[in-house]
């Protein structure tokens, strides 16, 4: 009986947060292609200036950082300043400093604040950078983003009418599609960007700032939000929540792209996704009363707290997973209910199938999609347990050191031999499939033989990425 119930949570825990997850993001996207209104705000442009650049860095490749510093240069922005924060060690400091005379020397308005103590890490240097701005507006870049200039004269505007706008975000597009991660990363940016972005402005739901992609209101940002929480990794996510609670909002622009670079490798997007999900929830559990307290209406502070909790979904289908996998050594016998949550779970895998291309296939082929997603749904069951051991320290209230994503020449540097996690992973489910198959499973076999394919389909094609670090 207690084998029958267990067997049952796993079906729960495996089907229906994906279920949900697919349900209301299909729902989001009906609003994908419409287009934004906004009466209170003038989308009119109006002339960028006086724009506060304020660029992180640290061990991040010098030409990256020279690349960044040109485009912002070449903006033509009217005032506008590059304040250059760096976390970087001594003996990279004299090169840095070399590099910022030579720009200067170019016409570059830039500067650069060293930091020997790294406190609070990114959003630490944000808030160095924030303090010495003596910009009207101030923008975050990031050495690997290049947003286009209308943005700026466009969100100038905005935030000049908009009394009660705070920030402006732009659409994200993908900068880069030269690797086959950076291909299917890519095709999930343009979906995602459409739903999480678009659909819910549409909808009036509350827009989060992104790490880079946001021109900020300077005298708001300084005087009633007091910069960046330096306690926080996830800067865009704590930020918001407290946008939220203060009364003001962050206006969407969906006309003008933010081109930002994806992860080329499958070490980078680990990286990446693992940050991601401690900082997502971390921040919501900071600031879960903030939202909660803040004047807006019950279903905005309900998708306010999804938008950041997502990841929790992403790690109890991995729990769920591994239950399953259990079980099924265990030989015991599959329910009823577990055939009928896989095909309840499959038509709602259609339906969001259909979304995906309804909001992010316009101008592809057919082919191309099938390709991308295969591979988006490799990465993604790959990094469950990275996501899952970091949902647990965010809720364990476990601190962890900022671990910026590799770019450039880092990201294909290799390191010391690591546990194979995939690699034992996919073993493992693929071993738990084939048993439950013979113990007379249904479909829950099925399952797992998905999953244990996707990890040894990311063992097979990023080895290195899988026994180095």
């Amino acid at each position: 009986m207690i084998s029958e119930v267990l067997m049952v949570i796993a079906g729960i825990l495996v089907y229906i947060p994906q279920m949900f997850l697919y349900i209301y993001h299909s729902i989001l996207a009906s609003k994908c292609k419409a287009t934004i209104r906004d009466s209170s705000c003038n989308l009119q442009a109006n002339t960028a200036e006086n724009i506060s650049f304020i660029l992180p860095v640290r061990r991040e490749p010098l030409e990256y950082i020279e690349e960044a510093a040109k485009f912002v240069h070449k903006l033509g922005i009217p005032g506008y300043e590059l304040i250059i924060v760096s976390d970087d060690p001594p003996e990279e400091k004299d090169d840095l400093f070399r590099l910022v005379s030579r720009l200067r020397d170019m016409g570059v308005n830039a500067w650069i604040i060293w930091r020997s103590v790294p406190r609070g890490y990114r959003t630490g240097a944000l808030n160095d950078g924030l303090l010495l701005s003596i910009g009207d507006y101030v923008y975050v870049i990031d050495v690997d983003s290049r947003p286009e200039k209308g943005f700026f004269e466009r969100a100038v505007g905005v935030l000049k009418k908009g009394n009660d706008v705070v920030a402006v975000v732009g659409r994200w597009e993908p900068l880069n599609q030269n690797t086959c991660v950076s291909q299917a990363l890519a095709y999930a940016l343009r979906f995602m960007t459409r739903i999480l972005y678009k659909s819910r402005s549409n909808r009036g739901l509350f827009t989060y700032p992104l790490g880079t992609g946001t021109l900020y209101k300077a005298v708001i940002l300084k005087s009633v939000l007091n910069g960046w929480d330096e306690e926080r990794i996830q800067d865009d996510v704590e930020l918001g929540a407290r946008i939220i609670k203060s009364g003001y909002r962050v206006f969407y622009l969906d006309d003008q792209a933010i081109l930002v670079e994806n992860p080329d490798t499958y070490k980078g997007f680990r990286i990446q996704q693992a940050r991601w999900a401690y900082g997502a929830l971390d921040a919501a559990i900071a600031r879960f009363k903030h939202i909660l307290s803040s004047k807006t209406p019950l279903r905005v502070k309900v998708d306010a707290i999804l938008y950041p909790t997502q990841y929790v979904l992403h790690s109890l289908i991995f729990l769920g997973t591994i239950l399953l996998a259990i079980l099924a050594f265990l030989r015991v016998r599959e329910p009823q209910l577990l055939t009928i949550l896989f095909t309840t779970w499959l038509l709602s895998l259609a339906l969001y199938s259909l979304t995906m291309h309804y909001c992010g296939g316009e101008g592809l082929s057919k082919r191309w999609i099938i390709v991308q997603a295969g591979r988006l749904a490799a990465l993604t069951n790959a990094i469950s347990p990275y996501i899952a051991y970091n949902t647990l320290k965010a809720l364990l209230r476990i601190r962890v050191e900022y671990k910026r994503t590799p770019k450039g020449r880092y990201q294909w540097l290799g390191g010391g031999l690591r546990p194979p996690l995939e690699l034992i992973l996919g073993l493992v489910l693929l071993c738990a499939g084939v048993m439950g198959l013979f113990s007379g499973w249904g479909t829950s076999w099925i399952w797992l033989l998905a999953s244990s394919i996707g990890y040894l389909y990311i063992v097979y094609r990023f080895p290195r990425d899988v026994f180095y670090s």
